[in-house]
């Protein structure tokens, strides 16, 4: 049979042989992409999600390796906020705190001519409550007076500072010890409870 396929071949004009050969080489060829592109294709989706599911594997492994660290500076960070909150006075405690500036103001040789708390203004967590004030006495008693109260348990930040010479015909003989008359705003912040409220303290 192979002889008879061998002279079969050999009889065939070599025009037409080649011709032959080639239809057959082009068949193969198509047979073999129709055959292997679809498990190419298939094989590159299954690549691509080889590769997205080792990306989401070396991220879930990094966040696992930083858990620890994560979690320790989670924790650093709740102590912070709760010795904040520490020093945020509950709206009770707002004029027993207005009291002590008051006091601490005194206490340092300063007249308050004016001492007016604001309207509360919420800031989402926590509200502020300013206070006006008008003092007058001593430069070095004003500096003394910050002084304490920046050094407070509660937070009272102190701005809008006016320092202005008592003129010199307000300096009458029971006024003699004050130099300085002085405008400056008081805030202190008390922390809102979820759904709270914080009204202005009593003037």
């Amino acid at each position: 049979m192979a002889l008879d396929m061998k002279a079969y071949f050999d009889s065939i004009p070599k025009a037409q042989r080649y011709l032959l050969i080639g239809l057959i080489v082009v068949g193969v060829l198509t047979g073999y992409y129709f055959l292997m592109n679809p498990l190419w294709e298939e094989k590159g989706r299954h690549e691509a999600s080889l590769e997205k599911l080792q990306v989401d594997l070396q991220q879930k492994q990094l966040i696992a390796a930083n858990r620890p660290k994560l979690e320790a500076e989670i924790k650093v960070l709740e102590k912070e906020l709760a010795d904040a909150l520490v020093r945020l006075p509950e709206e009770k405690e707002i004029p027993k705190l207005l009291t002590q500036v008051n006091t601490l103001g005194q206490q340092n040789g300063l007249e308050f001519l004016l001492f007016r708390p604001g309207a509360t203004a919420k800031k989402g967590f926590y509200a502020e409550v300013p206070v006006e004030m008008r003092v007058e006495g001593q430069y070095h008693a004003l500096g003394s007076f910050l002084d304490r109260v920046s050094k407070l348990e509660r937070i009272v930040n102190v701005s809008d500072i006016r320092v202005t010479p008592l003129q010199a015909q307000a300096q009458r003989a029971d006024r003699a010890d004050r130099s300085i008359v002085a405008d400056l705003k008081a805030t202190t912040y008390t922390f809102l409870e979820k759904g709270g409220s914080a009204s202005a303290p009593a003037k």
